[in-house]
């Protein structure tokens, strides 16, 4: 169960979880997820204006698909997300213009992008929901993007990725080592408001140095194809490269 304590917290990420009960369950565990109760987030010295962060090592989660939301077919692709929030004051933005020039530097490669502003030469397929990115997701041989809640469903999903982290948090706390984490901040000053240091830790990663975490991961694939997509299991509707953890996931996952 996953809430308070004394009332179910429900997001959509839990669905179809047989882990997880939409009901409480008495002598059932809880897992506490609610405002307040990140275990990364160190609140004792967290401001209006500032996050600080505690000691925490993220874990790969899990997503389990029901079959109707299998409805994507396409495979040999590398899904791309250009686009973050604007919370934390743009700080995790490495810039529109800088994934312009990744794409434009691996024509060969297939770019499937979801909702948002679209990138040129990238196909872009209208995702209803965030479940149905993270199913489109799980048809990818390859995540690229800055760190929130795609690079850790790539994670989840058992997907490699090529991960941009700037000032804010770093790879340490809530990057995988599965991926490829391209960090040149020293510290994470958590400000959640428009930040110099931030921007200057994003303008540090080059779109070359990007260009050359994506060549070494494909790289590694079979010679004259980029690679099938994981294999679903039939009828389950659960990703069997997903899943190891739940508790990462559902603490990471408005990051």
């Amino acid at each position: 169960m996953v809430g308070d304590g004394a009332e179910i917290k429900w997001s959509e990420v839990f669905e179809n979880n047989p882990r997880i009960s939409k009901k409480i369950i008495p002598d059932g565990v809880w897992v506490k997820t609610v405002k307040g109760n990140r275990p990364y987030i160190d609140y004792s010295k967290t401001t209006k204006d500032r996050m600080a962060w505690k000691p925490f090592k993220a874990e790969p989660g899990e997503i389990y698909f029901a079959p109707g939301e299998l409805r994507w077919s396409e495979s040999d692709f590398v899904y791309i997300e250009p686009n973050t929030k604007g919370s934390f004051g743009g700080n995790k933005d490495w810039g529109f213009d800088n994934w312009q020039r990744v794409v434009d530097s691996l024509p060969e490669i297939r770019w499937i992008q979801g909702k948002g502003r679209r990138l040129r030469n990238v196909r872009q397929l209208e995702t209803r929901s965030f479940r149905d990115a993270c199913a489109l997701l799980a048809r990818a041989f390859l995540f690229v993007g800055t760190d929130g809640g795609m690079h850790h469903a790539a994670a989840a999903l058992g997907k490699p990725a090529v991960v941009v982290w700037g000032g804010l948090v770093g790879p340490k706390t809530l990057g995988y080592d599965t991926h490829t984490n391209l960090c040149k901040a020293t510290w994470f000053c958590g400000s959640i408001l428009p930040c110099l240091h931030c921007r200057q830790s994003l303008d540090l990663i080059t779109p070359d140095m990007v260009v050359e975490a994506i060549e070494k991961r494909t790289r590694i694939l079979p010679s004259g194809s980029r690679r099938t997509p994981t294999a679903l299991r039939e009828g389950s509707g659960l990703d069997v490269s997903g899943a190891q953890a739940l508790k990462s996931f559902a603490a990471c996952r408005k990051v």
